[in-house]
């Protein structure tokens, strides 16, 4: 009896004992499959963190051009407006000034002042003065087909069109401007945007980097990559670049 108590003794304990050799090896073997898990997960995350970094940079730099384009094609915009704003200034003053000297020459002539007349068309700027001749050599006092304000002919006409003109072509200058400064604007915003999205993938492999278990840590890996994918995608074929100077 008691040699089979001690067989069954010894039994016992070598089948513990290859239970816990077997179990310690399963652990030992199972700490380093998740440590090579680990390695595996730091490598992944440092491309996606350095691409992610490099992308990061590439959209703030980009963010400051078109930031800086924004800024000039703004003061273009205005510039150009002041300017359109002097010319049209500059042809009311003229078309009133032409006002007060035709109506003077209206007096002249229906005052039949031939001298004050010739006076007048020798002291007007040489535009005006070839028009109101043109007008009294259309008789238009006798003549009631031709017009009755010099004005109103078309030679007046075309002058005006011709001084309100530059003005014109600046305030399109100006639009243009500010359409480009709006652009500009448009995509410094954007450019802004990406920025963010790619320091939000930074911030995910920060995190999957700190996490004890792999599954979760590769989870956001899986995330992370999604969004830096898309998001460098997005950068490479639909936003235009700037350059210096």
């Amino acid at each position: 009896m008691n040699f089979e108590l001690r067989v069954r003794h010894r039994s016992s304990f070598h089948d513990w004992r290859f239970t816990t050799i077997i179990r310690q090896k399963r652990s030992m073997l199972s700490s380093l499959n998740t440590e090579k898990q680990k390695a595996r997960l730091e490598i992944y995350n440092t491309i996606i963190l350095a691409v992610a970094t490099l992308c990061a940079a590439w959209c703030s730099y980009q963010d400051s051009l078109w930031d800086g384009i924004q800024t000039f094609r703004l003061a273009d915009f205005s510039n150009y407006s002041r300017v359109s704003q002097q010319m049209l200034i500059r042809s009311d003053q003229a078309k009133t000034m032409d006002e007060a000297a035709i109506i003077s020459f209206m007096d002249a002539v229906l005052d039949k002042d031939k001298k004050r007349v010739d006076y007048m068309l020798k002291g007007l700027r040489p535009e005006l003065s070839k028009i109101l001749s043109g007008w009294m050599q259309s008789n238009a006092l006798n003549d009631s087909t031709a017009t009755r304000n010099p004005m109103l002919t078309p030679a007046y006409l075309e002058l005006m069109k011709t001084r309100t003109g530059e003005a014109e072509k600046m305030n399109a200058k100006a639009s243009e401007a500010f359409d480009a400064g709006n652009k500009a604007n448009m995509i410094s915003d954007t450019y802004s945007f990406l920025t963010v999205m790619f320091s939000t993938v930074m911030f995910l492999t920060a995190i999957a980097t700190k996490l004890v278990r792999p599954l979760p840590g590769y989870l956001l890996l899986v995330i992370s990559a999604l969004i830096c994918v898309t998001v460098l995608l997005m950068t490479i074929f639909s936003m235009p670049i700037a350059h210096r100077g």
